[in-house]
């Protein structure tokens, strides 16, 4: 992944992405309607986000125990730091992985790994993950319930408020929300 700023985003463009995320097959009419604009500026914002790399693709979200992979685990790796992008090639081949990311730590890698059962769990960890080139160590944590999943989270429309701020006058403070600094 490349490290880019992100695109600027709009109210608009949030509004459309929060549609997208509940409903990406729905219709560039009914998103229009949805986010209160025209077809065209629907379709023309759908295709900006498209070209500026903010929207990636459209896909399926797929229950994994109705599809049969009733076992879910959080794998941390640990490996050899002049191994990341062989464990990195590595892991990508491993249908089981549904998300990897390098992570900072104790551990080197996050995976989320899916099977249908425990004895595939561990022939995918203690067989392939394991025998990986590099690895030190894994240590797997297996999920009891799945309590949120988000296929993206959108930019809040407004950035937060400064936090208040605390001025001392004449030995008594008073509580402002105003910037730092700003003392009238």
């Amino acid at each position: 992944m490349s490290a880019r700023r992100g695109v600027p985003l709009d109210r608009l463009d949030r509004r459309i992405l929060r549609v997208l995320r509940d409903e990406a097959r729905i219709s560039v009419a009914a998103l229009a309607e949805r986010v209160d604009t025209s077809r065209a500026n629907a379709y023309a914002r759908l295709r900006r986000l498209e070209d500026a790399g903010v929207i990636t693709g459209f896909s399926a979200r797929v229950d994994s125990r109705a599809a049969g992979l009733d076992v879910s685990t959080l794998v941390l790796v640990s490996c050899h730091q002049p191994d990341w992008r062989q464990l990195s090639k590595h892991l990508a081949a491993l249908e089981e992985v549904e998300y990897c990311a390098l992570i900072s730590g104790e551990y080197d890698a996050l995976l989320i790994v899916r099977a249908p059962d425990v004895e595939t769990l561990r022939d995918v960890i203690l067989e392939r993950i394991q025998s990986i080139p590099g690895v030190r160590a894994t240590h797997t944590m297996f999920v009891l319930d799945e309590v949120l999943s988000r296929p993206f989270i959108v930019p809040p429309d407004e950035p937060p408020a400064p936090p208040p701020v605390v001025v001392r006058r004449g030995g008594r403070s008073d509580l402002t929300t105003g910037h730092r600094g700003a003392e009238a």
